[in-house]
Order: structure tokens, then sequence, then C-alpha cells
């Protein structure tokens, strides 16, 4: 009846059954060693993990270009966080920032010629290293049920739209208070 000590051990005043914990902490124990490895990888290819995610989203997206938010968000990034990102990718030239015709506040995050060159050549990198450390472990088809897995729980978990207040059971927890500098009448 609570979280397990080593030894066998359990502390009662943490919980009553700790098995989803320790399941998760493997989980997230797993994908954080394989990343850093790909990481690596990615670094001998001359471009980060966060870099690459933002190129690999661009190259998969329509007209390889995509709403800044909306690329912050697949990269679970702030979009303040994302800005600086960004700001150093187009410096470097790997993609350009574009307004939408449709709307003057959105703004596309594009990639460049030297963008798409620079994720293809990643691109193999990320792969092979995958290969080299996932699939030495797992088999093709047991990366498929966990790939499914992992998909039930993203959308289970999906992400509010800005401003939306959302809750297992809403008549228990109620949304912070405003302070007073929020308040602008």
């Amino acid at each position: 009846m609570g979280v397990g000590i080593p030894g066998g051990r359990t502390d009662p005043a943490v919980g009553a059954d700790d098995s989803v914990v320790a399941d998760w902490q493997t989980v997230t124990a797993a994908v954080a060693r394989v990343q850093r490895r790909v990481d690596e990888a990615l670094e001998t290819a001359g471009v980060s993990g966060h870099w690459f995610a933002v190129l690999y989203e661009l190259m998969r997206a329509e007209g390889h270009r995509m709403p800044m938010s909306r690329l912050a968000r697949e990269v679970s990034m702030t979009t303040g966080g994302f800005t600086k990102l960004a700001d150093r990718m187009a410096r470097e030239g790997l993609i350009d920032r574009r307004g939408s015709s449709d709307d003057r506040r959105v703004v596309h995050a594009a990639l460049t010629d030297a963008g798409r060159e620079l994720t293809e050549r990643a691109a193999a990198v990320y792969e092979q290293a995958l290969r080299s450390s996932v699939l030495e472990s797992v088999s093709p088809d047991g990366l498929a049920g966990i790939t499914r897995v992992m998909r039930d729980i993203a959308r289970g978990v999906e992400e509010p739209a800005a401003g939306e207040f959302v809750a297992d059971d809403p008549s228990a927890v109620q949304p912070p208070p405003r302070r007073r500098s929020d308040d602008r009448s």
C-alpha cells in the first residue's frame, strides 16, 4: 500500500499502487536513453534534436510550411521558446517565416532549400540511429504494438485549445483565480 522503496519496502504515505508510476518511469527512461543516442547521432549530421524535430515536421507538412503556433505544439514547445528557436534556424537559413495571405495574424514557418537538404541528410542518420537503438531490442511487430499504445495515450491526453480549461471532474477542480493584473475591465 505505498510507493516501493529499494529492498522491497513501501512507503504507505505515498500511494496504494506504485505499479503505474514504476511502469511509466520505465517507459520514460527508455525513451530518454534512445533519444540521447539519436541526438548524439544527429549532432554528427550537424543538427540538434530540437532542430531536427522542427525540420522533420515541416518536411512532412503540406507545402513544407506550417503555422508557427501549430509547429510549436507539434514539437512540444511553448510559443515563446519556439520563437527563439525559429529565430536561430532562420538565421542559419533553414527556415523562412512568412505571413499568411488568409490571416495577417498567422505566421508560417517554411523550409528553405537548405533546410530540405539538411532534413534529408539528417533523416537518414535519425532512421539508422533508431534502427540500431530500438530494433536491436524490439521486433518491428513489437514496435508497432508500442506505437499503437502510445497513440492511444496521446489521443487520451490531447491538449485543449488555447484558453480552454479541462478537468476530469469540473466540480472537483476549479481554474486558478485571476490575478489582479489580469483584470482589465
